[in-house]
């Protein structure tokens, strides 16, 4: 028998949001004596000519490979292998190894190949490519396979088929998971991650409320211009439509929103419409949990720089661009909003649609929610900003009190490490825990409880401090800090001194130095020239240091004051932001007002807006610690 055997060949192309996975497993004693390995060949056919079109495409796609016994939690000891973005007219070779790490049973071996798309702009471009296996190198240029249909099995799967895994018992109460994507994105591949992660915890949970389907709406891709509104009506139509079809063969009584980045208040809006559609909806239907990671619930009016700001509000980016900037759009479709306050008044529609998302009828069903959870970037994340997806109101003081613990922590460890050339093993990350309402922080990958990553004091911070942009970033904080705020041991500060005033401030305030804000500029550019995770970090857990920084409960009794509400009028001409600064922090104080938030902040490397949902499995791998945290604590029945 000749070895260079080519088994397998095949021609796909993808679009928007699409994934194809491959499962090959290999009887490697019917293959030809000696063979340790077989070779891996994927050419993307598509027109060299098309590389600079990255607006209207990009025409490339993502590859990755996966001995069937690989877990990103667990140690490797192989390297794996993986193209983040293999673009018109190139090749991507891999080799399968032939040993424990692809055992399945017997002579079996098996590996993972998955597909998926770059293109993230338009729905119309497709892109294709040619994929081969063989025994060698030289196999993979063959035209024609020469195989042995006892020798290998060939699993396929496209984007539909991976988005309609049953429930693990058909004849239990089940739990629907409906994910939404956010700008520029798609749940098809950009979700696909954090879904698989989520069907993992609660396969491997005995509680009936893991009892989970996990769907997304693939309606709204290449559509995110069209402003929240319109895409929270189609998701919201999607939820009935799947809960119909689902509601045929299963008993489903429970369901639960996961979104990323504008998917957060695109879900919110879908729950404007599905009320308003079907009252009692969510009677017949528990919610379980809301959950929003990088999401900008307050907009991004103040958090870009001004060039970005006006751009998006003379309508660069459409409807959601303005939506964004909490600009109100005359002549646009009011579908899915109700016309009267719960105490029957009627309301006027004429305000941003940011403004309009905490209110009924969708605050009453937020509050029916069993947890609500907000993930956030502390660093690292420009395209929205901790005090956006954080809802503004932290507990700024201990955060910035324990970044100076971090700081003291690392002075000594690298103190220990000049007296000892012992290597110094890093623990892993501590397992998600439910935090009580005086639980502030958790462990992180370094063993460090609660630490926030930020430059350290210089031996001037306390003499800066009394300058004015230090006053004023002074202020700003304290406006945002709750109430009663706990130290990590428990005790309360609120005994001790006050976060209020400037003219309060003293020599332990002085010291305050919250995570410095992220540059939107440099976010936008990390998305295409951050780094890689390293093979070190990929095959051993141990050496990963993102890590969740802050875990609490926020209560709506510690919010503070508003400061905005009698604002004097001369402050609105000194101050521009005035105006934008008073409505965000009415939105803050309407979505928190009536309801508790489990707010997590983690630090992760950039870019961090795409890593905290793991995107891409290997290219965003930075962001395992929130997925795995997310889908643990609210779906592993933990």
């Amino acid at each position: 028998m000749s070895s260079d055997l080519l088994l397998y060949t095949d021609r796909q192309e993808v679009g928007i949001g699409d994934v194809y996975r491959y499962r090959f497993t290999v009887d490697v004693s019917q293959l030809p004596p000696g063979t340790q390995e077989l070779y891996l060949r994927i050419k993307n056919v598509e027109s060299p000519l098309l590389r600079p079109f990255y607006m209207s495409g990009p025409y490339s796609f993502y590859v990755d490979v996966r001995p069937c016994k690989y877990d990103e939690d667990k140690e490797w000891e192989e390297t794996m292998q993986y193209c983040c973005d293999l673009r018109p007219d190139e090749y991507f070779h891999a080799k399968f190894l032939i040993n424990e790490n692809s055992l399945l049973e017997g002579s079996r071996h098996s590996w993972t190949v998955d597909i998926l798309s770059q293109i993230c702009v338009t729905a119309g471009p497709r892109v294709k490519y040619k994929l081969k296996l063989g025994t060698t190198r030289k196999s993979t240029k063959q035209r024609e396979p020469k195989t042995l249909e006892s020798c290998i099995d060939v699993q396929t799967w496209d984007t539909l088929q991976l988005w309609d895994i049953p429930p693990k018992d058909s004849e239990k109460p089940v739990h629907l998971v409906i994910m939404t994507h956010g700008i520029f994105s798609n749940v098809g591949c950009d979700m696909l991650y954090m879904k698989e992660r989520i069907e993992k915890a609660a396969l491997n949970s005995d509680d009936d409320a893991c009892n989970i389907v996990v769907r997304g709406c693939m309606d709204n891709m290449g559509k995110s211009s069209h402003g929240i509104r319109f895409l929270g009506v189609r998701l919201g139509k999607y939820v009935l439509r799947i809960y119909d079809e689902l509601s045929e063969k299963y008993n489903v009584d429970k369901i639960s929103f996961v979104g990323h980045s504008l998917g957060g208040p695109t879900q919110t809006m879908a729950i404007h419409y599905i009320v308003l559609e079907r009252p009692d909806f969510f009677e017949n239907v528990q919610p379980v949990n809301f959950i929003a990671l990088a999401s900008p619930f307050l907009g991004v009016a103040n958090d870009m720089p001004l060039f970005v700001s006006l751009g998006l509000t003379i309508g660069t980016f459409g409807l959601t661009g303005r939506d964004l900037t909490l600009k109100h759009t005359p002549l646009t479709s009011t579908e899915g909003f109700a016309t009267m306050d719960s105490d029957g008044k009627k309301r006027s529609l004429r305000r941003p649609i940011m403004e309009l998302l905490p209110l009924s009828p969708a605050q009453e069903i937020l509050q029916k929610f069993q947890n609500r959870t907000l993930y956030a970037s502390v660093l690292h994340d420009g395209i929205v900003p901790l005090r956006t997806a954080a809802l503004l109101y932290l507990d700024w003081r201990s955060l910035a009190k324990v970044g100076q613990l971090r700081h003291e922590q690392q002075k000594s460890n690298r103190d220990d490490k000049e007296n000892d050339d012992t290597p110094v093993d890093t623990p892993g990350a501590s397992p998600p825990t439910e935090p009580s309402s005086n639980t502030t922080f958790m462990s992180n990958s370094n063993g460090v409880t609660g630490i926030i990553p930020e430059a350290p004091l210089d031996k001037t911070a306390t003499a800066q401090f009394f300058m004015p942009h230090k006053m004023v970033k002074y202020r700003k904080y304290a406006r945002a800090q709750v109430t009663d705020s706990k130290n990590p041991d428990g005790s309360s500060e609120s005994d001790d001194q006050e976060f209020t005033s400037p003219s309060k401030i003293n020599q332990e305030e002085a010291k305050f130095n919250p995570p410095r804000e992220a540059s939107t500029i440099l976010a936008a550019l990390s998305v295409i020239t951050s780094p890689l995770p390293t093979q070190e970090y990929i095959k051993y857990p141990n050496t990963r240091t993102d890590s969740i920084v802050h875990d609490r409960l926020y209560h709506p009794s510690e919010l503070p004051p508003p400061h905005y509400e009698s604002r004097p009028f001369y402050k609105k001409i000194i101050y521009p932001n005035e105006s934008n600064n008073k409505l965000q922090e009415e939105i803050a104080i309407s979505w928190q007002k009536s309801m508790t938030w489990r707010k997590v902040l983690v630090d992760l490397k950039p870019d961090a807006h795409n890593n905290i949902v793991v995107r891409r499995r290997f290219v965003n791998l930075f962001g395992n610690v929130a997925v795995r945290h997310m889908a643990e604590t609210h779906f592993g029945g933990k």
